[in-house]
Parts: structure tokens; sequence; C-alpha cells
């Protein structure tokens, strides 16, 4: 096997991972715990990004950059509006189930 196989299959078990992680968050009952991976993904691109400001000075590239380091945060905050909107649906079916009951 070559190494850039065994490279892109780490990469894409790491990726499912983080992607499992982020489903899990979201669904908790705590639903601040869902915004970790997208805070951290936030704070990795302005450091990666801007951090290069410093040494080039050029803010062409380094806004390039930075947008390209946002695509993980963004994938990850519609991870969590999903999750949140099927927990959300969810409590609101419990609630008419229990109306209803309660009209009976």
């Amino acid at each position: 096997m070559s190494k850039v196989l065994v490279f892109l299959i780490a990469a894409l078990i790491i990726i499912v991972l983080l992607a499992a992680l982020q489903i899990f968050l979201s669904m908790s009952k705590n639903k601040y715990l869902g915004l970790i991976l997208p805070v951290i993904n936030l704070l990795v691109a302005a450091f990666m990004s801007f951090g290069n400001m410093i040494y080039t000075g050029d803010i062409a590239p380094i806004l390039a950059a930075f947008a390209v380091f946002l695509i993980p945060a963004v994938i990850n905050l519609a991870i969590y509006k999903a999750c949140r909107e099927k927990i959300k649906e969810k409590n609101n079916q419990e609630i008419n189930k229990m109306n209803i009951q309660d009209l009976e």
C-alpha cells in the first residue's frame, strides 16, 4: 500500500469520527455542546489564516485561506442545525400527544 492511500484512509476515518462526534454532541439535551466543534473550527481557521498576516501582510490570500478553513465549521453548523431541528420536532410531537391525552 502506498503512503498516500494509507493517509487518505486515515483522513476519511477521522472525518467520519468527527462527524459522528458532532451528531452525538448536537443530539444531547444541552444545546451548547453541539457548538463545541464549530467554535474550535472557527478558532483554528482564524489562527491558521490570520496568523500568516503577520508574515505576509497581503490580505487577499489570507481571506481566501480563511474561507477554505471555514468549510468544516459550516458543515458542523449544518449538522448542528439539522439535529436541533429534529429534537425540536420530536419535542413538539410529544407535546401534541400530551395535549391530545389531556383532551380525552
